[in-house]
């Protein structure tokens, strides 16, 4: 018998049952699986336990739409690196893309967020710049990217730092509370969000600009990292959805699609910071040079009251009585209004360079589009505001020091160091200076030369000084560095074959705050204290400055410094018959 054929109805009903299914089983949940550890306000725990941040409101309003369910497992944070890497976990948040990560984790393409890292100290402990960091101890996030980073930043500038690992920010937080270690490195939200009402205190010092993601195990489902760049770049293109409402939520910032509100302030402030900057500067120069000129008034006094007691000495020994308590009391006043102005001078420094240094660390991630993008023009402008607060910082920077050394606070130290590799130091930082105005850079340093026991940091910034004012005055030709012993003394020359110096200027030469007036003075800008200190630091080390020079011609700065006490034969520079090429 010929089986019946299948009805319309039948095929019907079998099609709309075979859809149905399909229908299921596309619509079934996915679980996955996401890390969670302490670092509120991007992620972390309610105080009942419950997952919470800025990463947990975005993965569960994807997980929404693309119809997964989300199953949280907490932990520090390198247990949670620990997990994504053996695949017990499918998502981590916060991780940031570095060479290593991408080659150990796979991650989607839209960053979630722009974060840089912060130090903090305790309230007293003065910590405003990368150079006071040396010899103290530095709390950190155990297998963080800032660990690497920081470690990088110190061996450039040679310091001697120890990073002390912890496996949260809280911990490495209570340890700098409690006297464990002098600062702890946090990225910007944590330390907005915990340290407002601390015993800790912004340092003004951040560092190494980075972009977050969440990232998946190197074998994981692509499809997965493909739906979050989706979702994200769709949020991110509607001013008013959940990326930007949970923002505000978290930062307490109200973010814009175009160009944030935030970002508007923040130029407006910087403006604001870098023109009161620049006023504290012109009215500290202006008091400057009218107690200058105020004790020269009065020494002047004092040198014509000195003289006249000195004729009616033999006449009137009760008159000179009198008219040497009346030099005492001006030499009291004198001394009196110098160590005002130098305690002036050293708060205002260090007043102006904590807002500089913000200046010059937001300048530089508004231009790197971090916070946003910018067009040319604004870039153009941003990069003048960062070039104008460099230039500014090093003025103060200057004047701080010739302020400390006048008022005897500076102190220089004895150790051993190799001076030819202090010497190679500072000729690579000004080589790029020569090259680019077309001059020859010689170094000649003897064999015989080794290590020296004075001040390394003072000495390179002689050097470097003395360097810096070689090509600035020189339009063509060459630079020449030699170092050589000379019996009992190391004898360092920086000649030049620039403009010169005229004979009737060399007397004011190494005076604070005084440019000669060769006609050039505002196309070379400087406060004029370069030379001074110079020859201020050289007097503390034991040793002296010297200068010859022909007008037209070009000058030569010696500097005589005790011989070295241990000597150590090292590899040299160059001889002395054949210099080291040009820059």
């Amino acid at each position: 018998m010929r089986a019946a054929r299948p009805t319309r109805q039948t095929a019907l009903f079998c099609l709309l049952s075979a859809l149905c299914i399909f229908a299921v089983q596309a619509n079934a949940s996915q679980k996955v699986r996401v890390g969670v550890y302490e670092n509120s306000p991007k992620v972390g725990h309610s105080a009942s336990g419950e997952p919470q941040g800025i990463f947990i409101d975005l993965i569960e309003a994807i997980a929404a739409d693309e119809g997964w369910t989300i199953e949280y497992v907490s932990g520090t944070w390198p247990e949670g690196l620990d997990r994504l890497e053996r695949g017990e976990i499918d998502l981590m948040p916060d991780v940031a893309r570095t060479r290593s990560r991408e080659a150990q984790f796979a991650l989607h393409q839209e960053p979630v967020l722009s974060d840089w890292f912060q130090i903090y100290s305790r309230h007293g402990n003065v910590i405003r710049s990368l150079l006071d960091l040396d010899g103290k101890r530095i709390s950190v996030l155990e297998r963080s990217i800032q660990q690497e980073a920081f470690s990088q930043i110190v061996e450039g500038f040679d310091l001697k730092t120890t990073l002390v690992p912890f496996s949260d920010y809280g911990k490495a937080a209570d340890a700098v509370s409690s006297g464990e270690t002098d600062a702890v490195i946090v990225n910007r939200f944590y330390g907005a969000r915990h340290f407002r009402d601390t015993l800790l205190e912004d340092t003004a010092i951040i560092f190494s600009p980075t972009r977050l993601f969440f990232a998946a195990p190197k074998q994981g489902n692509p499809a997965l990292l493909a739906a979050i760049d989706t979702r994200l770049k769709h949020y991110k293109a509607d001013p008013y959805s959940i990326y930007y409402r949970t923002l505000q939520r978290w930062t307490s910032e109200e973010f814009r699609a175009r160009f944030p509100f935030w970002l508007k302030g923040t130029l407006a402030v910087s403006s604001i910071l870098l023109l009161a900057a620049v006023v504290w500067t012109v009215e500290l120069k202006r008091q400057v040079k009218r107690q200058t000129r105020a004790l020269e008034q009065r020494n002047e006094e004092n040198a014509f009251l000195y003289e006249k007691l000195q004729h009616y000495a033999n006449t009137l020994e009760q008159r000179v009585a009198q008219r040497t308590e009346e030099l005492k009391t001006a030499k009291e006043a004198a001394e009196s209004a110098d160590r005002v102005k130098s305690a002036f001078l050293a708060t205002m420094s260090h007043e102006l360079r904590t807002p500089l240094n913000s200046i010059i660390g937001f300048t530089g991630i508004l231009i790197q589009g971090l916070a946003g993008p910018v067009n040319p023009e604004q870039h153009k402008q941003l990069s003048m505001v960062r070039d104008s607060s460099r230039h500014l910082l090093a003025l103060i920077n200057d004047v701080l020091d010739i302020s400390k050394i006048e008022a005897g606070q500076l102190e220089v130290q004895r150790e051993p160091f190799d001076l030819p590799a202090s010497i190679q130091k500072v000729t690579g930082i000004v080589a790029p200076l020569a090259e680019k105005k077309g001059l020859e850079l010689h170094v000649n340093v003897a064999p015989e030369l080794g290590l020296l026991l004075s001040d390394p940091r003072r000495i390179e910034q002689i050097l470097l000084n003395l360097l810096n004012n070689a090509i600035k005055f020189t339009e063509r030709g060459r630079v020449t560095l030699t170092a050589e012993n000379a019996g009992a003394n190391v004898r360092i020359s920086v000649a030049d074959t620039g403009i010169g110096i005229k004979n009737e200027d060399l007397c004011a030469l190494f005076q604070p705050f005084r440019q000669i007036d060769t006609g050039l003075s505002r196309q070379h800008e400087g406060t004029g204290l370069g030379l001074a200190i110079c020859h201020k630091l050289i007097g503390l080390l034991g040793g002296e400055i010297t200068v010859t020079s022909v007008w037209g011609e070009g000058s030569v700065f010696t500097c005589t410094l005790p011989a070295p006490t241990i000597t150590l034969n090292a590899a040299p520079l160059a001889s002395p018959e054949k210099s080291t090429g040009q820059a």
